[in-house]
């Protein structure tokens, strides 16, 4: 079943937000012409609920996680006739009434993607979320090569275009920054509108331990990291690091030939330091290989 004939389609990746998705849908209805809902394995009402108040509802049998909900969202649009796509987290923390403000400068040709973004002074974040979120916003800078704001904010307007080009493989939180490395990759168009955000909405609120959820979107991004630019981020470090070892042997040999005695110490380090350089430059060429026959195909 796909949305036939529509402009603008408002995508909510959900899991257990009854008593809140009905509202949030309502709200989106007036500035989108249809809202579609992931219903990510919630074991609450929240495909009920969605439906009720307009949505079509996609549900997952089990929970997968934000970045294959999210999937299942572009994957139904694709089918569509949407012209622009906005996704909108289903808490209820951003406010339907500034859809019309992420979505102009695709209407004017302007971006491809727009990214709503929550920091700013007197923002309310709580400042352990924010120094999270910023450490992940620069490690998503480095790949991207965009000052880019807040790369985590689940607010966000795609063209057509940019939802036919990007994908992503990411489960979880971490298919954000995929999205934004994936659109970057592809040449796409990214602008950032300031946008407001209620923290306190009533709702529950996440069980997650934030520090260890955001170590573990760290080293998720890492791996998407290596993965698609092994040659920048383990083939050159790994020659710098072989080219530090030979300078190491060579320094144990000129204290043999002037000792007739091993620095057994500077050996080891020298052995070390070839090593673990060898080893970055064959992770390299592997990570290369798979990369150019899984994402070049």
């Amino acid at each position: 079943m796909c949305i036939r004939d529509r402009t603008t389609v408002a995508c909510i990746p959900a899991f257990n937000e009854e008593g809140v998705i009905g509202d949030l849908i309502k709200n989106t209805l007036s500035y989108v012409d249809s809202v579609v809902v992931c219903d990510d394995g919630s074991s609450d009402n929240t495909s009920v609920e969605a439906k009720e108040f307009g949505a079509l509802v996609i549900k997952h049998n089990e929970n997968k996680g934000k970045g294959a909900a999210l999937r299942t969202l572009f994957e139904h649009v694709r089918r569509s006739n949407a012209e622009i796509v906005v996704t909108i987290d289903g808490d209820g923390q951003f406010l339907p009434n500034e859809i019309k403000k992420l979505i102009k400068p695709i209407q004017d040709n302007l971006a491809d993607v727009v990214v709503g973004y929550r920091f700013d002074d007197g923002d309310e974040m709580p400042s352990y979320r924010k120094f999270g979120n910023k450490i992940l916003d620069h490690a998503t800078n480095i790949v991207t090569n965009l000052p880019i704001r807040d790369t985590q904010s689940g607010f966000r307007a795609y063209s057509k275009k940019a939802i036919e080009q990007i994908e992503f493989s990411n489960d979880g939180f971490t298919a954000d920054s995929e999205i934004l490395i994936n659109a970057a990759e592809h040449g796409l168009r990214i602008s950032e509108e300031k946008i407001t955000v209620i923290y306190d909405t009533g709702h529950r609120t996440s069980t997650k331990n934030p520090v260890s959820h955001a170590g573990g979107v760290l080293g998720s991004l890492i791996e998407i990291i290596l993965v698609k630019h092994p040659l920048k981020y383990l083939g050159i470090p790994g020659i710098l690091v072989v080219l530090l070892g030979l300078g190491f042997l060579s320094n144990t040999i000129s204290i043999y030939n002037e000792t007739l005695e091993l620095p057994i110490s500077f050996a080891l380090v020298s052995i070390a330091i070839l090593t673990l350089g060898i080893l970055l430059l064959l992770s390299s060429g592997i990570l290369f290989a798979i990369n150019r026959s899984v994402f070049h195909k």
